[in-house]
């Protein structure tokens, strides 16, 4: 069986006390948070992301393809080329930064959690689905997928020929039109329709902003050319023991 439609837009910072024991947190920052952009000096940055979480980070090099790290301690494979990272270690900060693609966390019961950077190559490549595999090649079963706020096709043009790419994996419910009628890709139906391939998985929706409309204010390279970064990031926090007797 496979994904559950979206039908519920959740807030942009969650939790969840999974069964296992930890808390699984995810966190969308907006314009307000700052420019979380790669290349920027170290110590900007730093700042910049404790200020978010206070915690050790892995953020990722993203190359718009479909690699997949695994993260084993807090921190590590900082600055891997890759769109997608996983972890099952509490404590351990996945991020991955946006300006129009769409950010995916992906949440299993069992204490695995990944974050994902969706842009429209990457999704053709399968970022997605083989992100949602090394989740359960990490003991994850059953799945939540927040998808967070990107561009929308009302602010998308899109080639034609690229958009029959796209359609030909995901079908042509990916096809829409800008508000001036041109061609367009729906991102958030692209990406949705990749995770209702994937059975046992419940997705929601962080927000239904479009950053090229910049509603809530956002970054968008698209729409305004804007080389500053919003920032998704996904982490678990430790579950406490229960006192003995």
């Amino acid at each position: 069986m496979g994904a559950r439609a979206p039908t519920a837009v959740v807030p942009t910072t969650l939790a969840w006390t999974l069964p296992s024991g930890p808390t699984a947190h995810v966190r969308f920052s907006v314009a307000a948070d700052g420019d979380f952009a790669v290349g920027q000096p170290a110590d900007v940055l730093a700042a910049r992301r404790q200020a978010l979480v206070p915690l050790p980070w892995t953020w990722l090099h993203q190359v718009h393809g479909d690699r997949v790290v695994t993260v084993d301690e807090p921190g590590a494979r900082a600055g891997a080329h890759a769109d997608a990272a996983v972890t099952a270690r509490a404590g351990a900060v996945l991020a991955i930064q946006t300006a129009d693609c769409v950010p995916v966390a992906l949440i299993a019961d069992e204490g695995v959690v990944a974050a994902v950077h969706v842009g429209w190559r990457g999704l053709v490549a399968g970022v997605v689905e083989g992100a949602a595999g090394a989740v359960r090649r990490s003991g994850g079963g059953r799945l939540r997928a927040v998808i967070g706020p990107s561009i929308h096709p009302c602010c998308y043009e899109f080639s034609a020929a690229d958009l029959d790419r796209v359609a030909a994996r995901y079908r042509d419910g990916v096809r829409a039109t800008t508000r001036s009628g041109r061609p367009a890709l729906d991102m958030p139906a692209a990406v949705g329709s990749a995770l209702a391939a994937i059975p046992d998985t419940e997705v929601l929706r962080a927000g239904t902003g479009c950053t090229g409309c910049g509603t809530p204010p956002m970054f968008s390279h698209r729409a305004r050319g804007d080389t500053a970064r919003q920032a998704m990031v996904v982490w678990l926090e430790a579950g406490r023991r229960e006192a003995g007797p």
